[in-house]
């Protein structure tokens, strides 16, 4: 490790609150994985298994695995692997007595209790992640990501009590210092702060973009990927792993080492104090905080002290360790036994790790040493063998290793990137889109969405230059700096090709108005307003029409809908893969399904919401200039429920 000097950067909050001063609760954020107060019983969710297992953490076994579906998931004839509830975070009752889990695909929370295992459940809204119970125990909050929404339920017969609208895809959720509720937004501005008591939204803290600094190296770029939040003890701190997507930056110079970065925003007392950053080594005098370059930090921890977090990067496949006064990183635990690290909780005492390695199914146990005096430190070290937690696997064996392939960074064990730098899931967040429009040599390109799969959406690429997933070993060795061969590595391109088409699944629409929806479907449909003149088929689009074997020699339906000259980044010709001629502002039809979760829109991302776009392509994209508002809402409110 090179010797530091702190360079944290400093920015400023949108609203601010006055500093907290209250302890910070017990159980404090949302998590995959959670420890019972007394240190003997370990909780992870199993999303995909549709389960929730129980560990012995003195034994080291698995207790039980707890059913939350009528059964374990199976591939469907298609080959299509779709969890029906996919639990995603879980929060231990006060009284240890009842364990709550938020289950993505089925819009419930459930309520397992732990002596007899019998489930409940309670419809709360449209994709529930986050989860944390109050302090007092009399009620249980959820972020609903698709709908926006954060929600109060009451323990004590699960019915629901009230919901606050809150900013796009609430996510993780964690008790601040003073006693608001914290939500964090996968996809920014930042975190929004709420009264639970009043179930009103108190103020907003954004975590403003960083700005360039000289050398496209030095972390920089859009906030995204604000998986969890967590107070840090004794302080009016609260500390929250992100990325830095550096969307500035052209191509041919985009690469590998100017694309993502990590980062971790320290916010108290109403302002970002530091942001804890990767900075490239070799630019003079600018070293960062972290010594090391990790990839996807997903989930955080705090020593009971306060003194050190402890941070599990997913995409890296490592644990980082932080002097949390100092603002510095302290030590790296790499590699972890198993892969995709998505969750980390500690032992009451602070002695152990417990990390959910959701991609083996398993869960590592890390020692934590410390030391104090003149020589205090923190050491990281894997003791024993990772703890199964799972029966037996359900997601199928080429499946399983295409989700390794998709969410790894570990450039020691796959050939995805150099230096532990990117992933296929740096920009695909979820396996989905990251929000933000990159510069390519082909021209301005908003990040499209790999949920539901690519069969049956025609010619990738929204010039239609790729046929077949295998097809991004290109993206792979151009942006990721992966060493991949094709040819060499044709099965694992295989495996990433399985995953992406049958095990990415598309996420549940918002809740919307049935009758509204109607509506909108009928006026979709309408020959004059022309929707359905491109927009068809079971995936809603026309790529591939006249040419079912996607041959690139075409014929080829692209499409100049009057939206190219928008980005200040123009749009060029260009060759597709095969060398074929593809022109500036001609557009494959991209695919309707799921669309409500993949705001901007077009191929530059320059439309904010689905009403901008209609609104955008006026005469160009359909006719829709005799529609009234209120047949345009009706229009959108059916977009939305695809």
């Amino acid at each position: 490790m090179r010797a530091l000097a702190l360079a944290p950067i400093l920015v400023a909050l949108v609203a601010c609150d006055a500093p907290p001063d209250a302890p910070t609760p017990p159980a404090s954020h949302s998590s995959s994985i959670a420890v019972s107060a007394d240190g003997a019983r370990v909780f992870v969710v199993n999303p995909d298994a549709d389960s929730v297992s129980v560990i012995d953490a003195d034994a080291r076994t698995l207790v039980t695995e707890v059913l939350l579906a009528d059964a374990h998931p199976i591939a469907d004839p298609s080959g299509a692997f779709t969890p029906a509830v996919m639990p995603r975070a879980l929060a231990l009752a006060p009284d240890g007595a009842t364990l709550y889990v938020t289950g993505e695909r089925a819009g419930a929370l459930f309520a397992v209790d732990l002596a007899s295992r019998a489930v409940r459940s309670v419809a709360v809204g449209s994709r529930p992640i986050g989860v944390v119970v109050a302090p007092d125990g009399g009620a249980v909050f959820v972020a609903c990501a698709q709908d926006a929404t954060v929600v109060e339920i009451a323990t004590a017969d699960l019915s629901v009590r009230r919901r606050v609208a809150v900013d796009a895809a609430p996510w993780a959720l964690g008790w601040a210092s003073d006693g608001a509720l914290l939500a964090t937004h996968l996809l920014g501005p930042g975190v929004t702060v709420i009264d639970p008591a009043a179930m009103t939204v108190r103020a907003t803290w954004a975590l403003p973009a960083l700005a360039p600094r000289g050398d496209r190296r030095l972390a920089h770029g859009d906030v995204r990927g604000l998986y969890d939040v967590a107070a840090r003890p004794g302080t009016d701190e609260h500390w929250i792993p992100h990325v830095l997507l550096a969307t500035d930056t052209a191509q041919p110079e985009l690469d590998f080492e100017s694309t993502v970065f990590p980062a971790i925003a320290i916010l108290g007392s109403g302002a970002v104090r530091a942001t804890l950053t990767t900075d490239a080594p070799d630019v003079p005098g600018l070293d960062g905080a972290l010594a090391d370059v990790v990839s996807a930090p997903q989930a955080i921890a705090f020593t009971p002290d306060g003194a050190y977090a402890i941070v599990a990067d997913a995409g890296s496949e490592d644990l980082l360790a932080v002097d949390a006064g100092g603002r510095v990183q302290a030590t790296l635990l790499r590699p972890l036994p198993g892969h995709l690290p998505q969750g980390l909780a500690l032992s009451p005492d602070g002695t152990l790790a417990y990390v959910d390695e959701r991609n083996t199914g398993d869960v590592a146990v890390v020692r934590v040493d410390r030391t104090t005096g003149r020589s205090a430190g923190i050491a990281l070290a894997v003791e024993g063998a990772p703890i199964a937690r799972l029966t037996a696997d359900p997601m199928p064996a080429p499946l399983r290793l295409g989700q390794h392939v998709f969410y790894s960074a570990n450039s020691d064990e796959l050939p995805v990137t150099t230096n532990h730098w990117v992933s296929c899931a740096s920009c695909h967040l979820e396996g989905a889109s990251d929000a933000v429009t990159w510069r390519f040599e082909q021209g301005p390109r908003d990040t499209p969405s790999n949920a539901g799969g690519m069969l049956g959406t025609g010619f990738l690429f929204r010039t239609a230059d790729r046929t077949q997933v295998q097809d991004y070993w290109h993206t792979i060795v151009i942006e990721q700096g992966g060493p991949i061969d094709p040819t060499a590595h044709a099965p694992l391109l295989d495996a990433l090709a399985a995953y992406v088409n049958h095990g990415i699944p598309l996420p549940p629409p918002p809740t919307t108005d049935p009758a509204r929806v109607a509506r909108g479907a009928a006026i979709f449909a309408r020959a004059e307003v022309g929707c359905a003149d491109c927009h068809r088929g079971p995936r809603f689009t026309d790529s591939a029409d006249g040419n079912p074997t996607l041959d690139l020699a075409g014929p080829i339906a692209l499409h100049d809908v009057g939206t190219c000259a928008t980005s200040g980044f123009a749009d060029v010709p260009h060759t597709d893969l095969a060398g074929h001629p593809r022109a500036a502002c001609a557009f494959d039809t991209p695919s309707l399904s799921g669309i409500a979760s993949t705001p901007p829109y077009l191929h530059d991302g320059s439309a904010a919401t689905l009403r901008d776009a209609l609104e955008r392509t006026r005469g160009t994209m359909g006719d829709i200039s005799a529609l009234s508002a209120a047949d345009l809402d009706d229009l959108v409110e059916y977009l939305r429920s695809l």
